[in-house]
């Protein structure tokens, strides 16, 4: 097995999370994961697990929204909440365009959140696989240490390179413990999808992240993100 893991994770994640890669519990995870792949409909495609890493490298972070697991409707891509070319705009995204459109009256075309990874926003999922039609079947595979990991990766970069963390949702919040540095903002919110059991008033509408996050960007003479 090779040393290094850069195909998967790009040259930047590949020196923080070689270890893990070699680590016993992803060993496991590996081989179950094969598994459901090979037995059972699984997304993303096997290709697209760690899609995220190599979109947006590790130094390249500015954003991290920390979504829950995958669409297991068949539309995930491996960037959290990003739906690529697919036609059918579920509730989430949908809700994330309203919020993006009152926050900065910015919109994206169909649901394809790409451009996003691009210029530094990390679409990450607290799990990175989930079978067809079972939301967080996964959970309990140890892909949560290897987000842990991750997160952990992130929360100790220099202080030169801020970042804003947006949390969104119950699974994504417990992750908040990572994130303590002056240079961390640190923004949460309902998940998208509650305000389509709640009436439009769960508290995702509202919550201002998209001007928060390059509002402390511009504080931190960083790039903003074009939205």
């Amino acid at each position: 097995m090779s040393d290094t893991y850069e195909h998967i994770v790009g040259p930047g994640w590949s020196e923080h999370l070689n270890t893990e890669f070699q680590s016993a519990y992803m060993n496991k995870l590996r081989d179950k994961i094969d598994i459901c792949y090979t037995f059972s409909t699984v997304f993303p495609e096997q290709k697209n697990i760690f899609r995220a890493y190599r979109k947006t490298d590790f130094d390249k972070v500015k954003v991290l929204i920390l979504g829950q697991d995958p669409y297991h409707d068949g539309a995930a891509t491996g960037l959290a909440f990003d739906v690529g070319d697919n036609t059918k705009i579920n509730p989430s995204l949908r809700n994330i365009k309203q919020e993006l459109y009152s926050s900065v009256g910015a919109e994206i075309s169909g649901g394809n959140l790409e451009p996003w990874a691009d210029q530094g926003v990390f679409l990450l999922n607290t799990i990175l696989t989930v079978d067809k039609g079972s939301p967080k079947s996964h959970d309990g595979y140890g892909w949560e240490k290897f987000i842990a990991a991750t997160l952990s990766a992130l929360s100790f970069r220099k202080a030169e390179l801020p970042l804003v963390v947006m949390l969104w949702g119950k699974a994504s919040q417990v992750y908040e413990k990572f994130f303590t540095m002056p240079h961390h903002l640190v923004l949460k919110a309902p998940h998208p999808d509650a305000e389509a059991y709640a009436g439009g008033k769960a508290g995702y509408f509202g919550c201002d992240h998209f001007k928060k996050a390059n509002d402390w960007l511009s504080k931190h003479d960083a790039t903003t993100i074009d939205w």
